[in-house]
């Protein structure tokens, strides 16, 4: 993040380091910790917008997989920077720390890798930390979890460690021996062995000094025991002395040898540990905006301030640990609640819950002049503005309702609170002054300022002419000002300068408490007398102070008053509203999901019918081709043709069954009459009822009849009232509709021509096209069919002839007569029963 970001000096009053402890405390190693305790806000948007996202990937990655495994990474910078000094030799248990940090950088790159689709930048670069491991290996070879030199560091401490193993057995066992001598009793305190300088003696006692030969290298405090070296172990404990001196050498030198390493890998030691602080700051943040429910704010390029729903983070944090208080301990009844930190919660609102206050500055008004009631809020949103700007130009996602929009402040000047100082005999009024001094010698069009009780600390009129001088001279800079102030004065700028716009926070007049909230373009009032009469002043002093209000200001907050009460209810409407256009949305929210349902069904249900109806006219056609096969083969006598049509209308029955029983429940089966024009969905097609019993019915369709059950129909038009149904068309003696021309559809085989035109055909073709064709026609219920073939040689008339006079299909056939095509055509009678 970029470091050009100012910070005026009275912006401690908006607790900005409060805010950077808090991200701290999310971090997870020291280094992480450090960054985010000296985070300074960006003023590049482009780097800006890159801390957002990286912040929206980090909480998606936790969403995802959890926190990333931080655990037992240290902090090695003190070894690294005793190593980057030539010559020097870090302690094993400072190299032996470099351990676990190596060994982390497997376990990141995995996270990175497990959250890669959600989070594509941060797992490049926990991809991309440097991951030394000959230098990991050589450190594990070396050092054990002890911060020890292993045995395994080199040959020569392997053999010297052994050496002096032997060296201090012989020793201990040779001084060993010595309690077994004759007087060994009345000569040593103790019966075992010790050692005092490096070397190994025996306890004696003082009185039994000139028994035992040898050097004194120590007394107990009470003097009763001398610790003496026997002269016969002087030359052994000689040998094992210079021999722990050569192995603490060759310590001494492979300590040397690791730091050599380690300085060799200060380049990619020192991006590894900064890498790692860099991404705990990310996911720090990342975990603080998750425990604070923040959004993601949109840096726009227009000097314009959206904060819909706007937490204090710091109010936040004392609602966190208010909560904790109470549910570690149960609320104690009338305890205090901890809602925006103390100011007391507002009826029906959670314990630790916090007013959101909706902060809007937009361009064209970049001054906002806040007024209202003490206590109301006005410097709660003075600092969450001010802190949400810092935070969002840090890379942290603002506790906000979505659509939070916020520019690039490039400057932040604050003058919060009460700044009276002593030690330079300095008043309130004095202090502020000289603030304000060096906020109009630095402050430029990209900076925000925020002014807490503007023109406070003096004479009331003297003050607000001051503010408003200020005001005009920040609003000609261009800078974004929010200032609250008591001064009537102000009110009245902030209606009427083109620049300005006014606020106020919300008070409730009937509990007289404030609600924290609030109220665009309407001036506020202190309420300081009905305030004072509630915390017990005297009634007779309140009303004293009621008549030394002038009348115009009286009838100024009798205005406001009743602006106050109309607002309130107009919220009051608009909330239930709200209510009822909520309850609305779930209302149709259900008659959507049920109509869905409903049409899924009914999707279903179709899906159903058509693949029964598929099935029967596959049922069907099997039937009527192997009924053809049989008729092909068999005699075709009148009595056969008779049979094979019973076994066909014994099919089209079976059909007829199974499409009743499957056929959904009419619109209204019971009120079908005869002559009603009808539907039979299962058969796809239409037509006019002819005939009804019980429980079946004719309809006439085209060419075709066809008994089908009730319940199967479903009506299209009535017939004429009055009557038993509309007249079917006249039906020639065969059956079949006089002077029919044209196509017959039937089910199944599409439509069907009552002639069939052949010429240009060889007499094979003529064949085989005119059997199927005589087919399809008594299937689709064509009594009498035209067959054009040409006069020409006679040879296709003469075909024709020979198949109809074989066909069994065909009762009678004859020349057509003139109108019919003379001699160029035949036409055929169909048999019928």
């Amino acid at each position: 993040m970029s470091a050009a970001f100012a910070l005026s000096a009275g912006v401690g009053g908006l607790e900005w380091p409060e805010v950077l402890a808090l991200l701290a405390g999310e971090a997870r190693t020291p280094m992480g910790r450090e960054l985010a305790a000296a985070t300074v806000p960006s003023t590049d948007a482009a780097a800006i917008r890159r801390a957002l996202d990286e912040t929206r990937q980090a909480r998606a990655a936790m969403g995802q997989t959890g926190a990333p495994p931080w655990e037992g990474i240290p902090d090695v910078r003190a070894t690294l920077e005793t190593a980057r000094v030539p010559g020097t030799v870090a302690e094993a248990a400072d190299l032996a720390a470099l351990i676990p940090l190596l060994e982390a950088t497997g376990r990141l790159a995995a996270y990175g890798r497990a959250v890669q689709p959600v989070a594509p930048d941060l797992a490049q670069a926990l991809s991309a930390f440097p991951r030394p491991t000959e230098l990991a290996d050589l450190l594990r070879r070396s050092l054990d979890a002890d911060g020890q030199v292993r045995d395994e560091a080199s040959p020569a401490l392997r053999r010297l460690r052994q050496r002096v193993r032997d060296l201090r057995r012989d020793v201990v066992k040779r001084l060993e021996a010595y309690f077994t001598a004759p007087g060994a009793d009345a000569t040593f305190q103790e019966r075992y062995v010790t050692v005092r300088h490096g070397r190994y003696v025996l306890p004696v006692r003082a009185e039994a000094k000139g028994r035992l030969r040898g050097i004194v290298h120590d007394r107990s405090q009470s003097g009763a025991t001398l610790f003496v070296e026997p002269e016969a172990a002087v030359e052994a404990n000689n040998d094992l002395v210079q021999v722990v001196r050569e192995e603490e050498a060759e310590v001494l030198r492979i300590l040397a040898a690791l730091t050599d390493r380690v300085r060799a890998a200060l380049p990619e030691l020192d991006a590894l540990v900064a890498g790692i602080g860099t991404l705990d700051l990310v996911f720090a943040r990342g975990a603080l905006a998750e425990r604070m429910e923040a959004v993601e704010p949109v840096i726009g390029e227009e000097r314009e301030v959206v904060l819909p729903g706007a937490r204090n983070p710091l109010l936040l944090a004392q609602s966190w640990r208010a909560s904790a208080a109470v549910a570690g301990r149960g609320a104690a009844e009338g305890e205090p609640s901890g809602y925006a930190a103390g100011r007391g919660a507002a009826e029906g609102e959670p314990s630790g819950y916090v007013v959101p206050m909706d902060i809007e500055v937009p361009a064209d008004r970049p001054l906002l002049v806040i007024t209202g009631p003490n206590a109301g809020g006005k410097t709660v949103a003075l600092k969450t503005l001010g802190l949400l700007a810092l935070m969002a130009q840090s890379g942290c996602h603002v506790p906000a309702r979505e659509g939070a929009r916020l520019p690039v402040f490039s400057q932040c000047f604050a003058i919060v609170g009460d700044e009276q100082s002593v030690a330079e005999n300095l008043s309130t009024f004095s202090a502020f002054v000289k603030q304000l001094r060096g906020v109009l010698e630095h402050v430029d069009a990209r900076s925000l300022v925020l002014l807490d009780e503007l023109g406070a600390g003096t004479d009331p009129d003297d003050g607000a002419a001051l503010a408003q001088a200020v005001l005009e001279a920040l609003a000609e800079r261009g800078a974004v000002v929010v200032a609250s102030t008591h001064l009537e004065p102000l009110k009245g700028f902030a209606s009427t300068h083109p620049r300005a716009r006014n606020a106020s926070v919300e008070f409730d007049p009937e509990r007289l408490a404030p609600t924290f909230r609030l109220v665009y373009d309407r001036p506020g009032q202190s309420y300081a007398l009905a305030i004072g009469a509630r915390l017990g002043l005297p009634p007779a002093l309140i009303d004293r102070a009621h008549a030394h209000r002038s009348t115009q200001q009286r009838r100024l907050q009798e205005l406001l008053a009743r602006l106050d009460d109309r607002d309130r209810r107009d919220a009051e409407r608009t909330a239930a509203l709200e209510r009822r256009e909520a309850e609305s949305a779930g209302l149709l929210a259900r008659a959507q999901q049920e109509l869905e349902t409903a049409r899924a069904s009914a999707r279903e249900t179709l899906a159903r019918a058509k693949a029964e109806a598929q099935r029967l006219v596959v049922e069907v056609r099997r039937q009527v081709n192997e009924e053809w096969d049989r008729l092909k083969r068999a005699d075709k006598s009148r009595p056969e043709l008779e049979r094979a049509r019973r076994r066909l209308a014994d099919t089209a029955q079976k059909v007829e069954q199974a499409a009743g029983a499957a056929a959904p429940a009419p619109e209204a089966a019971g009120s079908v009459a005869a002559g009603d024009r009808v539907e039979i969905p299962h058969l796809g097609l239409r037509g006019s009822v002819l005939q009804l019993d019980e429980t079946t019915a004719s309809v006439q369709a085209g060419a075709v009849t066809v008994k089908v059950p009730v319940q199967a129909l479903r009506v299209v038009q009535r017939g004429p009232t009055g009557t038993a149904g509309s007249a079917p068309p006249a039906l020639s003696p065969k059956g079949g509709r006089a002077g029919v021309r044209g196509r017959i559809s039937t089910p199944g085989k599409g439509a069907v021509p009552v002639e069939m035109n052949i010429i240009g055909r060889t007499t094979d073709e003529a064949r085989d096209l005119l059997e199927k064709y005589l087919d399809d026609a008594f299937l689709a219920g064509l009594t009498s069919v035209r067959i054009i073939h040409g006069k020409g040689t006679g040879a296709l008339r003469r075909a024709v002839e020979e198949v109809l006079s074989a066909h069994p299909l065909v009762a009678e056939h004859r020349p057509g007569a003139p109108s019919e095509g003379g001699g160029g055509a035949t036409v055929a009678t169909l048999t019928q029963g």
